[in-house]
């Protein structure tokens, strides 16, 4: 399947996953995409995960076991 499309298809399948692509102009944690989404933190982590299991986004300080950031690729 063409990288586009798959990109553009797995945006379709949430609204949340495109709401959080596009907060993602500079690293930001879950906690604070949550805020900004008004979302829970949680759900906010799922779908970082999701992203970043993609190859969309990627966390830039793995290490971290909280505040980790993540910014798009």
């Amino acid at each position: 399947m063409d990288k586009a499309l798959k990109k553009e298809i797995f945006f379709k399948k949430s609204k949340l996953r495109k709401d959080i692509w596009d907060k993602l102009d500079k690293a930001k944690t879950a906690t604070e995409l949550a805020k900004e989404l008004n979302k829970h933190r949680s759900s906010v982590s799922r779908v970082l995960l999701d992203m970043e299991k993609e190859g969309l986004i990627k966390c830039v300080n793995p290490e971290d076991k909280s505040f980790r950031h993540y910014l798009r690729k």
